[in-house]
C-alpha cells in the first residue's frame, strides 16, 4: 500500500487563484477617505460660528420667568438625586 500526501494543495485543480494587491486596495481607501475628510472640513468652514434663529429662541427662554416648567426642574431633579452623595459617603466608600 502506498500513501500518497500532497501537502502542496493550493486551489481547485491544483490552481492558485489570482491575489488582490493590498497596496492597491489601501491606497484607494486612504484617498476616498481623505476626500471625505476634505469635503467635510471645507462644508464645515462654510457654517456660520453661531445659528441667527438659536440665539434669538435663547434669549426668549432666558427672558420668560416660567422656563423651565416646574414639572422639568422636578424631573430633572429625580433623575439627579440618585447620583448624588454626601462627603461623608464618600469617605466610607
Amino acid at each position: 500500500m502506498e500513501i500518497n500526501t500532497n501537502m502542496n494543495v493550493s486551489g481547485v485543480n491544483g490552481l492558485i487563484p489570482p491575489g488582490r494587491s493590498t497596496a492597491a486596495a489601501k491606497s484607494a481607501a486612504d484617498t476616498a477617505s481623505f476626500a471625505t475628510s476634505a469635503g467635510m472640513e471645507a462644508a464645515l468652514k462654510g457654517l456660520p460660528d453661531s445659528r441667527p434663529e438659536a440665539v434669538d429662541l435663547a434669549k426668549q427662554l432666558i427672558n420668560d420667568p416660567g422656563y423651565p416648567s416646574s414639572d422639568v426642574v422636578r424631573q430633572l431633579s429625580q433623575f439627579l438625586a440618585p447620583s448624588l452623595t454626601s462627603p461623608n459617603q464618600q469617605l466610607r466608600s
